[in-house]
């Protein structure tokens, strides 16, 4: 695997006023009632470098596993390891100034990276690791959040009609209701449940994580869960580890001083499962 090693420099931290997020109530009591056949444990919490971001998640799993989060302060999808240390950088595209979320397509030796901005309406995507970026319209449009791959299909949260969107990059998209989600979305993660694809969301400011499961066809809530941290001052990104079976999250702290932490979740009815399995049933 081949990185473009940047280390990036910068002496300030910040929470951007233009990062899609349009709340502006601080108010982050959790909206209706949690499951009680939720759980979420936390596993790790790393504190990062001062004046780096971490935007939208996602894991690239290979002989080594790698944490992935966006940075547009300093241009860079950023790589972390899982003791929570920066190993490599991969310059964004210098047009992709609002970036958000990042998914990998999964490919080992064909690696593509997509990355979405939340002030234009096109994903980047770049096949040699910065070196160049493609555009393709983003079928979510604007304000869209974190994205995810299942090894079949990209997700995307948020964006102009809001909900959730399964999409082909360029070719079709379905835009998908989630209306237990009443706080602007950010987050998404997708993962093996019962045979089918898991969900997980995010949001901003209701400090919760919730739960759905899509069958090929309809998207049915499972429930949601306080997050695992309590002093949180808004949430960025979700990601899942296959290997792991763990989701990796990012926040920042009531101090402004931004997470990576990681987190157990036990689902009501939770059966082994496996990407295999999933990708078989569609």
């Amino acid at each position: 695997m081949k990185f473009l090693l940047l280390l990036p420099v910068c002496t300030a931290l910040v929470l951007a006023a233009g990062d899609g997020c349009t709340v502006t109530n601080t108010d982050s009591t959790p909206n209706g009632t949690d499951s009680n056949d939720i759980t979420l444990t936390l596993v790790n919490d790393w504190t990062l470098p001062l004046g780096i971001l971490a935007y939208g998640l996602d894991v690239l799993e290979d002989a080594v596993v790698y944490i992935l989060a966006t940075d547009y302060i300093n241009m860079s999808i950023q790589f972390y390891t899982l003791d929570g240390l920066q190993a490599a950088t991969v310059p964004l595209s210098p047009a992709n100034t609002g970036c958000f979320g990042v998914a990998w397509n999964n490919g080992i030796d064909t690696g593509t990276y997509y990355t979405n901005d939340w002030s234009q309406d096109v994903l980047y995507y770049t096949e040699d690791f910065g070196t160049g970026w493609t555009t393709v319209n983003s079928p979510a449009g604007t304000s869209t959040g974190g994205m995810a791959f299942d090894g079949t299909d990209y997700w995307a949260i948020g964006g102009v009609a809001g909900g959730i969107w399964r999409f082909q990059p360029g070719v079709s998209a379905e835009n998908i209701a989630i209306p237990e989600v009443t706080a602007e979305p950010s987050g998404v993660a997708v993962f093996p449940y019962n045979g089918n694809l898991g969900v997980a969301v995010t949001t901003y400011i209701v400090h919760k994580i919730y739960f759905y499961e899509w069958d090929g066809y309809t998207m049915n809530f499972i429930g949601s869960a306080p997050c695992p941290v309590l002093a949180i001052g808004a949430s960025f990104g979700l990601a899942y580890s296959n290997e792991s079976g763990t989701m990796f999250w990012s926040y920042a702290d009531n101090d402004t001083v931004w997470h990576i932490a990681e987190f157990s979740f036990s689902l009501a009815a939770l059966e082994p499962s496996s990407w295999g399995s999933i990708k078989s049933s569609f």
